[in-house]
């Protein structure tokens, strides 16, 4: 099984260390670009995970909703301050739709979509 093949797979493996320090990039600068991107929101935060950029968005004032594949990264966001305030669809972010939001946006370090695959995640400036 692979990120490929179960949308969940990433979040199951590293949901526990995930946060850790030196494992993931700072999020300061993206949350500071998204915000401006942004503006008075709503924004969408596709692969949501624990949070590190939806929480600091969220507490610029931004109202911020999220898809993500893994119960297990949601659970470690909703363990955080305010986690608990950010909707959040459990799910294949490929299958969710019908949301009308300012941005929709992505924050990883490599795609979980296989070269092969039909789906994609494309950042938007909706107005």
């Amino acid at each position: 099984m692979s990120v490929f093949d179960d949308p969940g797979h990433f979040g199951r493996l590293w949901a526990d260390t995930y946060d850790l320090p030196g494992g993931v990039p700072d999020p300061a600068p993206a949350v500071e670009f998204l915000a401006q991107l942004a503006g008075n929101g709503p924004a969408l935060e596709l692969a949501i995970g624990t949070g590190r950029v939806a929480l600091p968005l969220a507490e610029r004032g931004i109202t911020v909703e999220g898809v993500e594949a893994s119960p297990e990264m949601v659970a470690k966001l909703r363990a955080k301050p305010g986690g608990d305030d950010i909707p959040v669809a459990i799910g294949d972010m490929a299958e969710q739709a019908g949301l009308r939001l300012t941005e929709r946006y992505a924050d990883w370090d490599r795609s979980p979509f296989g070269p092969d695959s039909t789906s994609h995640v494309s950042v938007y400036r909706l107005g």
